[in-house]
């Protein structure tokens, strides 16, 4: 019997890599807080990590857009576009089939890939946690950019029956699940640039409170407005939230104005009740 051993969740922009010494006093924060996440994905000695990160086109387009699917390759390949982290991560396509299985089982009908490419959000987190490329990746993309958008109760639900689900795993797998994405900013917008920190910092409140169901009671458009359509992705954090069952630890959070995103790094008590 499998099960759920560790969630986080961080943000995504290509700028951690590309730019990663910009603002030292706050960047400085920031990758003490993945190198320390990383340190507890090594010490949980996992089996597969669940990486829940969404896709900006790369991937995915109007032709065949999912609202979830789940990457059964044995090797991913990362796009490296726009000078993101390429290269190659290890699958694990049995424990990915199996997750598959259960979460269909549990009314998730998911899609699937044997050839899922993987753009930036599931790359740069990547970079900054080795420990988890080394565990073996299973991808989950996550429609958070494409309307009409999973509910963010629903991306909770799933984060519940991926728990479930891992309980089918053949042995005692112990497999991480991890959200990329947010936290506020504005894509491709004339508001590109801004940070609410406010907005940030509620949501990384709500979450360390285990108030999940607060959040799920947003409207998109309140979500937009105040933290820009790229805040969308709190999707993928809200999938880690029901998979750990626990509140968040937030690890670090910053405005990053050189890399126009509100960062924030959480990781979350596995199997309690908020």
């Amino acid at each position: 019997m499998g099960r759920v051993a560790l969630a986080a969740a961080t943000s995504h922009v290509g700028a951690i890599v590309k730019n990663g010494d910009a603002d030292p006093r706050r960047s400085s924060v920031l990758h003490a807080a993945w190198e320390r996440l990383d340190g507890e994905i090594a010490a949980a000695e996992l089996d597969a990590v669940v990486v829940v990160a969404t896709d900006h086109y790369e991937t995915f387009g109007l032709e065949n857009y999912p609202a979830f699917c789940i990457g059964l390759a044995a090797e991913h390949q990362g796009w490296a576009e726009f000078g993101n982290p390429g290269g190659t991560v290890p699958g694990r396509p049995l424990l990915a089939e199996y997750l598959l299985k259960g979460l269909t089982e549990r009314g998730f009908e998911m899609s699937r890939s044997h050839t899922m490419r993987l753009d930036h959000s599931f790359m740069v987190p990547l970079a900054k946690l080795p420990s988890a490329t080394a565990a073996g990746v299973v991808p989950l993309f996550v429609n958070c950019n494409t309307e009409p958008l999973p509910t963010l109760g629903r991306c909770l639900e799933l984060g519940k029956a991926i728990a479930a689900a891992a309980g089918d795993l053949p042995g005692d797998a112990r497999i991480g699940v991890i959200g990329t994405g947010g936290l506020s900013h504005w894509v491709g917008l004339p508001r590109f640039g801004e940070i609410n920190e406010d907005f940030d910092r509620e949501f990384l409140a709500l979450l360390a409170e285990g108030r999940t169901d607060d959040v799920t009671s947003w409207s998109d458009e309140r979500i937009q407005n105040e933290a820009g359509n790229g805040a969308l992705e709190v999707r993928t954090w809200l999938i880690a939230a029901g998979a750990a069952g626990g509140p968040a630890r937030v690890l670090a959070y910053e405005p990053m104005p050189s890399w126009t995103v509100g960062i924030g790094i959480s990781g979350f008590a596995i199997g309690q009740a908020p």
